[in-house]
């Protein structure tokens, strides 16, 4: 059975270290030379001169993945290459994991889409692809419906105000009061964080990612905490997405979905919500 290395969050929605460290057990040739380069770019995507250019924000891929998506925390990814090709409601098509991957790059990433036959997008795919290749992995529990969109739609103004009041307590020192990050810990609203088309702009979401995760090194939230935390951070602004903005010119994108606008406000809208009526003020 595979060893799987629970960190204490060093990698985690935070600081990252100077150097991604070598994989063991890599096969030999250009395969391992692309595995290792994957897991580097996912450490380090900012950075890393091959992915760099397609970031628009100030996060890295394993601020959501953490430890390179190598654990059994929200956002790991163990068996995630097994899931692909899958059908996507969002784009409306049967999608590959290299389809998921640079997908990703304009929405998490804010940037542009890279081509699925890149480098960038190879070399993820072959490191995703190898953490469960020819190994014994431990079969994950089929998860417990989630709590959160049934609180999601009974959402209130009470429930926003807990919110920022436990970011304060729990969240803050590591990612500024106003969201905007400290140092090496990333941004969790604002310019230079996620925008509003990516996964974790969805409450429900961000609320899983949440309790499973932070805060740093000690993930103690209970369910509705970490409810309340994520309805607080994803009602405050960030860019919006709009599809065609992401697409650089002439590419192929897999997708019968071909025009998308999100925004905080149509996001709550779709919700049931309003940043108004959370932040009690007087429609």
């Amino acid at each position: 059975m595979r060893k799987l290395f629970i960190t204490t969050f060093l990698f985690s929605l935070a600081n990252l270290p100077a150097a991604a460290q070598p994989l063991q057990g890599l096969p030999p040739g250009p395969l391992g030379a692309a595995i290792q380069s994957g897991h580097d770019m996912i450490m380090q995507t900012g950075t890393n001169a091959a992915s760099k250019g397609y970031i628009g924000n100030a996060l890295t891929c394993a601020n959501c993945h953490t430890n390179a998506g190598n654990n059994d925390h929200p956002g790991n990814f163990l068996n995630t290459a097994s899931e692909y090709p899958s059908f996507s409601p969002r784009e409306g098509a049967v999608i590959t994991l290299e389809d998921r991957i640079a997908n990703c790059f304009m929405r998490s990433m804010n940037g542009k889409r890279p081509s699925t036959d890149s480098a960038v997008v190879v070399d993820m795919a072959a490191y995703i692809d190898w953490l469960d290749r020819d190994k014994n992995v431990e079969a994950l529990a089929t998860p417990a419906p989630s709590p959160y969109p049934a609180m999601v739609k009974a959402a209130n103004a009470a429930d926003y105000a807990a919110g920022q009041t436990l970011y304060k307590q729990n969240c803050a020192a590591c990612h500024g009061a106003n969201g905007a990050g400290m140092g090496s810990f990333p941004p969790v609203w604002g310019a230079r964080s996620y925008n509003a088309g990516a996964g974790l702009a969805n409450i429900a979401k961000l609320a899983t990612w949440v309790k499973g995760n932070m805060p740093l090194g000690n993930p103690h939230l209970s369910e509705q905490q970490a409810f309340q935390v994520a309805l607080y951070v994803d009602t405050q602004p960030r860019p919006d997405f709009v599809l065609q903005d992401h697409l650089p010119p002439g590419q192929a994108y897999n997708a019968k979905v071909q025009s998308e606008t999100d925004s905080v406000a149509s996001n709550l809208k779709k919700a049931g919500l309003s940043a108004a009526a959370l932040q009690g003020q007087a429609p």
